[in-house]
């Protein structure tokens, strides 16, 4: 836009150069300032010289890329390319240097210390008088996070694509049997009513259904409902898990058993062999609720592909009864709280051990492919840490904070461990501490019979696992009210005066509506001064939603 007054600029005229404007207090110091201080990385390179080497790079470059201004200028900036980064990107900007023009690439780059990452480039040609390309600059972006998400949602949408394939597969063999049962997962609202329908629907394509929930106490399944014929009285006794085989005289208790423990489908015949029945175990990851049972009175309706339809149906079911487990837990009154120790064998354990230190659990996120946690190392500094994640089966990815014999790092075990349990369980970590010689994690469940059987889950997966506490406790949501009374309860009168002040000041929007400056005046105070109250209070908000 021009100034009050001036000639509005050609169009034509604009398009072929560099036009800029700027009040005249604006000078050449402001401008190289607000180039080195920009949040993006800025390079120019000059256009004149052979291999177009750097001639000025700022300090968000060296922060995206950990290469400094003394080793850049001089260089081209292919110093950032190595064997991930694909050509193409590459090829795009050499021709839009040779034709003078304008372009935007993303490639994978890397930093100075090997790790690769995401890269959005914008380069674009700066012009003399006679409109000769004398200078190229060039903008940096790191996108790795926005990439990953991005790959993530392409990963979850393949796979949603292949689920959806399938699924059509098994509609096209048996007609209608997967679309009721799917339905019924969906309406359902408690696990009771789940059971009812599922059987009610099956006993319209099969002869009759039974549906029984696994007791991890009794190591057994109890039948909760049926629907048709269902071949006598035998499916309503308790079915032993760990006794029935597929030697056992009662072909129902053989099927089921036999399914339960191998986590198969069993079709097996009944007395006249012209009958049979299908065993379909009900477990979701690790977890098992126990076993559905279909009967037919002509053995041949059990083709090969039923047993692909079971499988499917069980799979249906048992995520239905995981998703109400979850739903239940969240506004469940009463936890049961699991505590576990492992001696050895445990990821963890080897790296406390290697570093010498105490890791403390701080806390998960869930912005990366796989689950990561947060950890507060005591005794080690971060070089300990990386040192000690080398020879372990755990992935480092991120040291938050760095102290001297102290840090917060992010890392995921790779190796299985107790985090791929709690999932298929309906449970959350609520605490872990890891020293060289044991290690001590405590787990809450919403249910049970979900929580004994991620004790015994637990149990089998680690043999030097013992469970040291099981006990109920009760739950009470906080309301919102008593959220923000304790919350005002915690901030001192200074630090809820800072946060006050700079929210109704517009402090946290960009650009800022007051300045630090501007409210440290109005409270009397330096700016360094209500920066720590307003820290202060940033924390102890934080800390209230994540601690409590």
């Amino acid at each position: 836009m021009s100034r009050r007054g001036d000639a509005e600029p050609d169009a034509e005229e604009s398009c072929a150069g560099i036009t800029a404007a700027s009040a005249p207090a604006v000078d050449e110091s402001l401008k190289t300032r607000t180039m080195d201080e920009a949040p993006v990385g800025i390079t120019v390179a000059d256009a004149t010289q052979p291999d177009m080497p750097l001639v000025y790079v700022n300090g968000a470059f060296e922060r995206i890329t950990g290469y400094s201004p003394e080793y850049a200028v001089g260089r081209n900036c292919r110093f950032l390319q190595g064997e991930e980064t694909r050509t193409a990107p590459v090829a795009q900007m050499r021709a839009a240097i040779e034709a003078g023009e304008a372009t935007t690439v993303e490639l994978r780059n890397y930093r100075k210390d090997g790790e690769l990452f995401w890269n959005e480039v914008t380069i674009a040609p700066l012009r003399n008088d006679s409109g000769q390309a004398t200078h190229y600059v060039g903008f940096q972006q790191d996108v790795t996070r926005r990439k990953r998400a991005e790959q993530a949602a392409a990963r979850h949408a393949s796979r949603l694509d292949r689920e959806r394939n399938a699924q059509e597969r098994l509609l096209n063999r048996i007609d209608g049997v997967v679309v009721d049962v799917t339905r019924a997962v969906a309406e359902a609202r408690s696990q009771a009513s789940l059971e009812r329908d599922i059987v009610t629907r099956l006993s319209e394509t099969y002869a009759g259904a039974w549906v029984g929930r696994y007791d991890p106490a009794g190591e057994a399944v109890v039948p909760e409902a049926e629907a048709g014929w269902t071949d006598g009285d035998e499916a309503l006794d308790r079915i032993p898990v760990a006794v029935g085989r597929d030697d056992t005289p009662a072909p129902v208790a053989a099927a089921v058993s036999t399914a339960v423990d191998d986590r198969t489908v069993r079709i097996r015949p009944l007395g006249d062999a012209s009958t049979a029945v299908g065993a379909v175990p009900l477990h979701y990851g690790d977890a098992t609720y126990g076993a559905l049972c279909v009967y037919v009175r002509d053995s041949t309706d059990f083709g090969d592909h039923e047993r692909a339809v079971l499988t499917a149906l069980g799979r249906t079911v048992a995520t239905g009864i995981n998703a109400l487990e979850s739903h239940r837990m969240l506004r469940a009154d009463e936890l049961i709280e699991l505590q576990f120790s492992v001696a050895s064998d445990h990821p963890l354990l080897s790296v406390a051990a290697a570093a010498d230190c105490q890791l403390e659990y701080a806390g998960s996120v869930g912005d990366r492919d796989s689950p990561a946690e947060l950890f507060e190392v005591d005794g080690a500094d971060a070089d300990a840490v990386r040192a000690a994640t080398r020879t372990a089966p755990v992935e480092l990815h991120a040291v938050v904070v760095e102290k001297d014999d102290e840090c917060l790092v992010e890392l995921s075990v790779t190796a299985p461990s107790i985090r791929g349990l709690l999932a298929d369980h309906g449970a959350e970590l609520h605490a872990a501490t890891v020293t060289p010689m044991a290690s001590e994690f405590t787990i809450e469940v919403g249910r049970e019979s979900l929580a004994r059987s991620l004790a015994t889950a637990v149990t089998d997966r680690f043999e030097a696992a013992d469970l040291t506490r099981y006990r109920r406790r009760e739950r009470r949501p906080e309301t919102q009210q008593e959220f923000v009374a304790r919350l005002k309860a915690d901030l001192t009168d200074r630090q809820r005066a800072a946060l006050v002040r700079a929210y109704a000041g517009g402090f946290f929007e960009w650009p800022h509506e007051a300045t630090g400056d501007d409210i440290a005046e109005a409270m009397g105070v330096c700016r360094s001064t209500f920066h720590q109250h307003l820290r202060a209070a940033q924390r102890k908000v934080v800390g209230a939603m994540f601690d409590g």
